[in-house]
């Protein structure tokens, strides 16, 4: 066993990174932002006047605890950017993505890939629904492919052996604390060592609650060979905290120091028998880069309106009461009996004395309303358009409105298509022993951002194309697919022999009789055989559609 020794100057094995420390800030800040009005109040649960670093600012610097848990109390965060995260990541998946394998892949792979990919069987969709939100918050997240760990792995058979399926596992942007970046012979980057820190359940013995063990894992590369080492927390029990359902990841100054101590080294890692050469790790977006959250000019913007929105309804429950003043040289008991009579009360006064009312801020209010106009259409922009009731429709929809929110979508696809492509080449020969690169899977994340145009002339073109047969029918039904004219699950294979059995093409009679003669022709009278079947289908569609 080896141990890590933790001292206040000298970093271990646990302590992020520079860059690390640098973003933490922002994926906080920007986490808080789109997980709603509770996790931003949570976010601002210490008052701060010496840095103001709260996304709800104090009206002053002499404003105590107590005054600001009573300002946030009342605060109103307007939830724009967390709808419109989720808006951008239904539009990314709104149709099923695009995947088409190589010839000689396993009749199941696809099958797997699209509705078995997580270790539990969930579908592809649901994977990527997950790793999208994670990307929208954070900018920074990564995909890991991990592989079952078996005892006795070389005593399987073939058939136990494909049984076996790696799976993917997302890494959160706060669970990678470091990592190194070296270069190839080729010249381009790659990374031989990536540093996860996050927390692992324990349960002991009888015990129905987990205990949570800090816990570092090392991947790297050691002469050309991947391996994996993990150490474990050994310091004073901590407990961690939980914000919306999720263990809250805190690595900073205040994190207890302790001992570190190696618990396990994993080096026998093989694929089709022989040692990984690379780290099955991928950044989502594809970029060996820290880049900040791709929403935080729409976040600053919306901290903006937090702020306006929420002084203005501080000024609404002042402008709500009214403050009565009396002028007199009445005595107190006089004075009394003129306040328990209340508003709306006849009030006998002596001569010379006057009542009124302390004006409300009510111009205070106007301009409060205008400058939360103002930051609205700011925000509209920036890439977020606001249909306000004085149009045809009433309430606030979220709209993408403009080409450059348009094409950053259109980038992030393009990103995620490729990762997604090299991870589903990696675990397709992992588990079935094959040698695939990148380029040979095609992987479309959405195929509203596939640069096909749209329009009737453009599909009528494509049908003449391939009606001639210049264009392959694969072609064109993924044309038809991304023009929203075939549903996405449509499956061709079974299309051909509905088509074949459909009575309003061809008349029963002369359905059989062509199939008897395509089955004289290849010598195949008779046979009920489901592949003679898919000839005889795939012989009447290519007839029919002759010219």
């Amino acid at each position: 066993m080896g141990t890590v020794n933790a001292s206040p100057q000298a970093k271990t094995v646990a302590d992020p990174s520079a860059i690390y420390d640098s973003m933490r800030p922002l994926w906080e800040k920007s986490r808080a932002a789109i997980g709603g009005e509770r996790l931003v109040k949570d976010y601002d649960q210490l008052l701060d006047t010496a840095a103001f670093t709260n996304l709800l600012l104090p009206f002053s610097t002499s404003m105590d605890q107590q005054q600001y848990d009573f300002y946030k109390a009342e605060a109103e965060w307007p939830g724009i950017v967390s709808q419109y995260a989720r808006i951008l990541i239904g539009g990314l998946l709104r149709k099923q993505p695009s995947l088409k394998l190589p010839e000689g892949i396993p009749a199941d792979a696809h099958g797997w890939i699209m509705s078995q990919f997580t270790q539990d069987n969930s579908s592809l969709i649901s994977f990527l629904d997950d790793m999208l939100w994670e990307e929208v918050q954070t900018s920074g997240p990564w995909l890991y492919v991990a592989y079952p760990k078996v005892e006795n792995a070389g005593d399987l058979t073939k058939e136990e052996s494909l049984a076996l399926k790696p799976y993917p596992i997302i890494w959160k942007a706060e669970s990678v604390i470091n990592w190194r970046t070296v270069q190839k012979s080729d010249g381009s980057q790659a990374f031989d060592r990536i540093i996860v820190r996050n927390y692992e359940e324990e349960y002991l013995e009888d015990s129905f609650h987990p205990s949570y063990v800090d816990t570092v894992t090392v991947h790297e590369l050691v002469e050309g060979r991947y391996q994996i080492r993990k150490f474990q927390f050994k310091g004073p029990a901590i407990g961690a905290q939980a914000a919306n359902g999720v263990i809250k990841q805190e690595y900073g100054p205040n994190t207890p120091k302790g001992v570190f101590e190696l618990v396990e080294t994993i080096t026998e890692i093989q694929m089709d028998g022989e040692y990984l050469s690379e780290i099955p790790a991928w950044p989502f977006n594809g970029s060996t880069k820290c880049v900040d959250p791709m929403l935080t000019p729409l976040i600053d913007r919306e901290v903006a309106l937090y702020n306006k929105i929420s002084r203005r309804n501080h000024l609404l429950y002042g402008a709500a009461t009214y403050t009565p003043w009396i002028a007199s040289d009445m005595d107190e008991g006089e004075f009394k009996r003129v306040v328990a009579g209340g508003l709306g009360t006849w009030i006998r006064l002596l001569k010379d004395d006057k009542i009124g009312v302390l004006e409300t801020p009510t111009a205070a209010l106007a301009d409060m309303d205008r400058a939360i106009a103002a930051t609205l259409d700011e925000m509209a922009k920036l890439g977020i358009r606001m249909l306000t009731p004085d149009t045809d429709q009433s309430g606030i929809a979220l709209q993408i409105r403009n080409a450059a929110q348009t094409s950053q979508l259109g980038t992030l696809n393009t990103k995620i298509s490729a990762v997604m492509a090299d991870v589903i080449a990696f675990m397709l020969n992992w588990r079935y022993r094959l040698k695939l690169t990148a380029s040979d899977v095609k992987f479309e994340l959405s195929a509203d951002f596939s640069p096909v145009p749209i329009g009737a002339d453009f599909i009528r073109l494509l049908t003449e194309f391939y009606e001639k047969g210049l264009l392959p029918r694969s072609e064109w039904l993924s044309s038809l697919k991304a023009n929203d004219l075939l549903t996405p699950e449509y499956n061709d294979e079974v299309g051909k022999v509905e088509i074949v059995q459909d009575g309003l093409i061809t008349t029963p009679q002369e359905n059989v009789d062509y199939q008897k003669q395509i089955q004289a022709m290849a010598g195949l009278q008779g046979s009920t055989d489901p592949s003679v079947q898919q000839f005889i289908a795939n012989k009447l569609v290519q007839d029919m559609i002759k010219p």
